[in-house]
């Protein structure tokens, strides 16, 4: 009969000090050795987790220079020019009505907070953001993105709000000249495809004024207690490593034969550039704490971290 004695089980040293058994799997049944199992492989991603910060903070001066980078920038060129329809775009009526409250939602401000303010957002692409600032009767908007194609997208749908809007083409990872006394910098799904997430995020910081907020949405690591989270991320690996070195109008049919039209955009964005960087919780926490912000808060409760704070006065 199987040893039902938990593996490892804490054996006394005749010092008095506890001391595990080594855990032989022949003598335990198989759900005490799945539990071995998921304890080592839970062990295994901390450990690669750990290791993925280093890594990124190590090469994060390299990065922009590599095939990767340009790759990322030439996708989202591309993007932004030939793909401007979707769910969560402003093609899509339902989203282009709901854009100013779910800002709102992930902001955690009320509308009313809005009239008046100076804002940011960084990393405009196609301008939803931007129009949602719109909406909500922002005195000024600084929008700007690296990509010429969403700037000129963005330009078309600043016209709608007059001189309210300025739109610029600016690199995220570059200082960016403006003067910190933004009430609220935005920046939505961005500095996860940069390959210097802790540096893009830097340039903002530095445009936050005091009493100021700062919202970035960045994707997150696998939750857990999700399975399904790992199956998407795996599922997209998978996707990204088959399609990689195909033209961008293939990968759109392949995407698009997969998902579906309506879908096909954020699909899109996920597989097709090289960098889509996962972060901790508690390490975009850290970030925010060493800079001087204090209210840091998560607005979305799924898997990628919608994080808003406050700027110390």
């Amino acid at each position: 009969m199987a040893d039902t004695e938990a593996p490892g089980a804490a054996k006394r040293h005749p010092d008095g000090r506890e001391m595990a058994e080594e855990f032989d799997p022949a003598r335990y049944d198989q759900g005490t050795r799945m539990k071995f199992l998921e304890a080592k492989v839970a062990y295994l991603l901390d450990e690669v987790s750990g290791l993925r910060t280093l890594v990124r903070h190590l090469v994060s001066e390299r990065a922009e220079h590599m095939p990767v980078a340009g790759q990322t920038r030439a996708s989202f060129n591309y993007q932004w020019k030939s793909l401007p329809e979707g769910h969560a775009m402003l093609s899509n009526a339902e989203f282009r009505e709901r854009v100013p409250k779910q800002m709102c939602e992930f902001a955690d401000l009320p509308p009313e907070w809005f009239r008046g303010k100076k804002v940011m957002d960084a990393g405009c692409g196609q301008g939803r953001w931007t129009y949602g600032l719109g909406k909500l009767g922002v005195e000024k908007c600084v929008s700007f993105d690296i990509s010429e194609a969403g700037v000129a997208r963005t330009t078309k749908i600043a016209r709608e709000f007059g001189d309210r809007m300025e739109v610029h083409r600016k690199n995220i990872l570059e200082p960016l000249g403006f003067p910190a006394d933004f009430d609220l910098v935005w920046c939505f799904g961005v500095l996860h495809h940069t390959g210097k997430t802790y540096v893009g995020f830097q340039n903002l910081v530095q445009c936050v004024k005091p009493g100021g907020y700062l919202f970035v949405m960045i994707y997150g690591e696998p939750r857990p207690g999700y399975p399904a989270d790992y199956g998407y991320y795996h599922e997209m690996f998978e996707m990204r490593s088959r399609l990689r070195n195909l033209p961008f109008e293939e990968k759109v049919a392949a995407i698009e034969g997969r998902y579906g039209k309506e879908l096909l955009h954020g699909y899109f964005d996920a597989i097709s550039p090289d960098i889509n960087d996962l972060y901790r919780w508690d390490e975009l926490v850290s970030w925010f704490v060493a800079a001087g912000f204090t209210d840091i808060k998560r607005t979305d409760p799924g898997t990628n971290h919608h994080i808003v704070a406050r700027r110390k006065e």
